[in-house]
């Protein structure tokens, strides 16, 4: 079993990889009918809201101290948008047939 720090340590790079991933693989045409630029969290907030009817349903700190967000409609869209430790929110991807699951965590959790 591994100490809850290197857990800790894993969980982190897992999450910087998958934004990492999420950045690259993001095309320009993914995001061009949702805001495309970085902007105050209010403005980006308010665009998903009035064109995607997207409102935050996840939301997490990384240890670089940026805010990540997952904001979903009830129709199954979905936006991951990052609030950096500067104020900027900028879109990371998008798509469709979001699903909320409950975590159930075995042994010593995440």
């Amino acid at each position: 079993m591994k100490p809850k720090r290197e857990t800790t340590r894993l969980v982190t790079a897992l999450v910087g990889a998958v934004a990492l991933f999420a950045v690259a693989t993001t095309t320009n045409s993914t995001l061009a009918d949702g805001p495309s630029v970085c902007s105050t969290r209010d403005k980006v907030i308010a665009a998903l809201s009035d064109v995607y009817s997207e409102r935050p349903v996840s939301i997490g700190l990384t240890a670089e101290g940026a805010v990540i967000e997952v904001m979903a409609s009830a129709e199954g869209s979905f936006t991951i948008v990052v609030t950096h430790p500067n104020g900027l929110t900028c879109p990371l991807a998008a798509g469709k047939a979001w699903q909320s699951v409950t975590a159930q965590f075995v042994g010593d959790g995440v």
